[in-house]
């Protein structure tokens, strides 16, 4: 079964109803989807998903260009000089928009709520809090005191100064436990050290976890919402099991250089809302336990903002640095 949120469809609705309003905007003849990761990753994939079905809506060719380097931050500075004109978008997670922003904020010569327009959210999908699957942990109650008790208790994340590294951070704030953090070179590795029980706790994407989940190598003993997810129902919530903190949502999202017209972030959005009205779109999404997620692009500005407003003081108390 398809699944997207409600109020999602709602939303989806009244954009689409009102795509004639900027349908005469003008698009240049290529516009390029630029995807600030190699080809292979959840963004990649989205892009190739949504790459046709976009071409279709703005009646244009539409490429996927991959500009891989410094965890995205090269593509987003490179973006934000193009020529304004509707040619190049940006397809990035809240990893870079938000976190990034804020770990290398004095390292950037760019400021996402300055240099760009948010265009439209397209999807989202939640972070997990796993154990190994030969653990005899069983709930977020158990993990809790199990890394009260231990002497070392740690937890792992694909990198340092993302948000999964952040999210452990507030999770241990919140619960009372004093652990380390272990940042592991990617996703792929994290999970090899959990799957192998060298690692007692992994904090990642539920996109990486589920596989490993389903196949009984690795619990997911929570997820960092307060609502279960539709795609992974099976799982708890961290709120339902007493932890109360802020529910934490990866999400990718299109970006535009902050000069670009009104009528063309219009025609674009609108466009980005008729793609994710296909089923089809969703099935494919949902098979990646990715929900579709649309917003238009004020509610989704709006969202940036908040969203740098709530990781903000979390970075700067955590004093990490970037080498």
């Amino acid at each position: 079964m398809t699944i997207a949120p409600r109020r999602s469809i709602l939303l989806l609705g009244l954009a689409v109803a009102s795509i004639a309003l900027s349908a005469h905007a003008q698009m240049p003849p290529l516009v390029k989807l630029v995807v600030p990761y190699p080809p292979g990753g959840s963004v990649d994939t989205l892009a190739r998903l949504i790459q046709q079905p976009l071409q279709d809506a703005l009646k244009a060719t539409v490429v996927v260009d991959n500009r891989p380097g410094a965890g995205g931050r090269i593509a987003a500075s490179q973006v934000k000089r193009e020529t304004a004109n509707g040619s190049v978008i940006l397809i990035a997670p809240n990893s870079l928009t938000t976190i990034q922003s804020l770990v290398y904020a004095e390292k950037l010569d760019y400021k996402i709520t300055d240099d760009f327009v948010a265009v439209s959210r397209l999807a989202s999908y939640p972070f997990g809090l796993a154990v190994p699957g030969s653990s005899n942990t069983k709930t977020v109650a158990e993990l809790i005191a199990a890394m009260k008790a231990s002497p070392n208790p740690s937890y792992g994340t694909s990198g340092a100064g993302g948000m999964a590294h952040f999210t452990g951070l507030v999770f241990g704030r919140e619960t009372g436990v004093n652990w380390t953090h272990v940042a592991f070179k990617g996703g792929a590795p994290l999970v090899s050290d959990l799957i192998g029980g060298h690692l007692p706790v992994g904090i990642d994407t539920l996109i990486d976890q589920i596989e490993h989940q389903r196949a009984g190598k690795i619990r997911v003993v929570g997820i960092f919402s307060d609502k279960r997810y539709p795609l992974a129902p099976e799982i708890p919530t961290l709120a339902e099991q007493g932890v109360k903190m802020a529910s934490v949502q990866g999400w990718f999202g299109a970006f535009m250089p902050a000069k670009t017209s009104k009528d063309i972030v219009n025609r674009v959005d609108h466009a980005f809302a008729q793609v994710l009205a296909s089923q089809e779109l969703n099935a494919r999404l949902n098979k990646m336990v990715i929900e579709s997620a649309y917003m238009p692009s004020a509610e989704f500005s709006r969202l940036q903002v908040q969203e740098l407003q709530q990781w903000a003081p979390v970075v700067r108390e955590s004093g990490f640095k970037p080498e």
